[in-house]
């Protein structure tokens, strides 16, 4: 049995999991494309950096408003179907972008925008509960995440080639930035319906004995969860349930710090070297540098925690690393502060594959379903609140300054908040019971 299991998980990772990698990719950079677009947008809508950080982090409203009902609704009729509208909804209003005229205009589609991809990243954290066993678990998310630095590393490239189409056919170069950055999602919607199988049994890349000995592993592993104390397996026992709301918090705390990166780090590139006086374009291709560093350091951070175990360490440590690398970088400038920076970033996004393997200890069934997408619904918040607030406080005197400050305070807080998890995902020195 050994021998076919190591055969499906190696089949795993060649067929399944670099599919659902790009459908990641074209989905965070949808999402934060508006980052490489910034300059252009405010110009022609009228803009500062306030109106647009609000523009930003509105797509988080409608996202966290209808992702629980979304992720419900996969769990019900599978992940074939629901991904699939997911991407051709999201490819429709992204493309519509290229055609905004006003900023209430601009606003809407961010608002549309997170309600036509709610339950998309939850979706495929259940998804691909119900494939990789537990001990995997971490290299497997934190592989399936790399799409967030991917989609940055490839997205200021690819974003300063489509910005430089400006004035091409009448239009401006982030209109074309919109337009062609959609196409990706409608097309793999449909590659989506005909291809992604919603169990093992049903992958025509497994042999029956292969897919047999995955879905038997991952069925005792439920039945050991169902069977350990504190396992909630039903909708009704979880939203009491202490753990549930320490790890919303956590990943709130999480997310805004990744979205105040992913929001803002062509800003925090340009005024790193601001003396000599980079073009937009090149602003674009070193903006690339922080996220190919975390490409690195989340594989490397994922593969140790699986080793090790407990995984809040590999959750605590990134994040206070992020936090020291942001305050030093408030006095550094030119290429140091560049450095800091990026592995300020690179450390913030290595705890993403560790921390997501938390809920998942402990949850099951329905209470999953739920209870990823409450930790993930909750946590976006953060992704309205970073560049909302960072967009305020950049109006202000040193107003950079005062933006990478916030972000270390929120990482440091993080980072002290994912010490109170304990390896089972209850808190340190609390009865893991839910509260009644």
């Amino acid at each position: 049995m050994t021998a076919d299991l190591d055969r499906a998980l190696a089949a795993l990772r060649r067929h399944l999991l670099p599919f659902l990698f790009v459908l990641y990719v074209i989905a965070y950079l949808d999402r934060v494309n508006v980052s490489f677009a910034a300059a252009g947008v405010s110009k022609d809508l009228g803009l500062n950096s306030a109106s647009y950080g609000f523009a930003a982090g509105i797509f988080f409203l409608g996202y966290v408003l209808f992702e629980i009902p979304s992720n419900l609704i996969l769990d019900r009729v599978g992940a074939r179907r629901w991904i699939g509208r997911i991407l051709l909804s999201w490819g429709v209003i992204a493309a519509l972008m290229a055609f905004m005229t006003t900023a209430a205009q601009f606003n809407g589609l961010r608002l549309l925008l997170g309600v036509a991809e709610a339950g998309f990243f939850p979706g495929i954290i259940l998804y691909l509960s119900q494939w990789v066993p537990e001990n995997q678990r971490a290299r497997t998310l934190a592989g399936f995440m790399l799409a967030i630095p991917v989609a940055g590393l490839v997205g200021g490239p690819v974003s300063a080639a489509l910005l430089s189409m400006h004035g091409l056919l009448g239009l401006a170069g982030w209109r074309w930035l919109f337009l062609l950055e959609a196409l990706p999602a409608i097309v793999l919607a449909f590659a989506v319906w005909r291809w992604l199988p919603n169990r093992p049994r049903q992958a025509s890349w497994l042999q029956p004995v292969e897919a047999d000995a995955l879905e038997q592993v991952l069925q005792q592993e439920s039945q050991q969860r169902q069977s350990s104390a504190g396992h909630i397996q039903g909708l009704a026992a979880l939203w009491g349930d202490r753990r549930l709301w320490l790890l919303a918090v956590l990943y709130l705390g999480i997310s805004t710090s990744f979205y105040g990166f992913s929001f803002w780090i062509p800003r925090f590139v340009g005024d790193a070297l601001a003396q000599q006086s980079p073009s937009p374009a090149l602003v674009n291709l070193l903006s690339a540098i922080p996220y190919g560093l975390a490409v690195v350091v989340m594989l490397l951070v994922g593969r140790a925690a699986d080793r090790h175990g407990d995984k809040r360490l590999f959750v605590a440590i990134p994040l206070a690393l992020a936090a020291v690398a942001l305050a030093l970088s408030i006095a550094a400038a030119g290429p140091l502060r560049l450095a800091l920076i990026s592995i300020a970033t690179a450390s913030a996004f290595s705890s993403l594959g560790p921390a997501w393997t938390i809920p998942l200890q402990f949850l099951g069934g329905q209470a999953a379903a739920g209870g990823i997408t409450a930790i993930n619904s909750f946590g976006n918040i953060g992704g309205f609140l970073a560049p909302f607030v960072m967009g305020r406080l950049m109006l202000r005197l040193q107003g950079d300054s005062l933006a990478l400050a916030y972000l270390a305070v929120v990482l440091l807080l993080s980072a002290l908040l994912a010490l109170l998890v304990n390896r089972r995902g209850a808190m340190s020195g609390a009865v893991s019971e839910p509260v009644h």
